[in-house]
């Protein structure tokens, strides 16, 4: 399969990275895997390091599922507390 057939398929308790069906395009197929909040986290960070740089603390973009609201991400520094 060519990564051009998977695409990213939220649903009701996870997203996945799937192949959609070719007779039902709102139908996942079983070749899929769970996206991990994780590798989620990780592609927000490595976003910001690369489009937005190091002095942007906010992430904002509008959502798809409610519509006229918007998804605000704020990044606080944390302490470390050792000892």
């Amino acid at each position: 399969m060519a990564a051009k057939d998977y695409k990213i398929c939220p649903a009701l308790f996870n997203a996945y990275i799937a192949k959609v069906s070719k007779r039902n395009p709102n139908q996942m197929t079983n070749d899929r895997r769970v996206i991990e909040e994780g590798e989620i986290m990780m592609l927000i960070d490595w976003y910001l390091d690369n489009e937005l740089g190091e002095e942007h603390t906010r992430l904002s973009f509008p959502s798809h599922a409610r519509e006229g609201m918007t998804i605000e991400m704020k990044f606080i520094k944390t302490e470390d507390k050792e000892g």
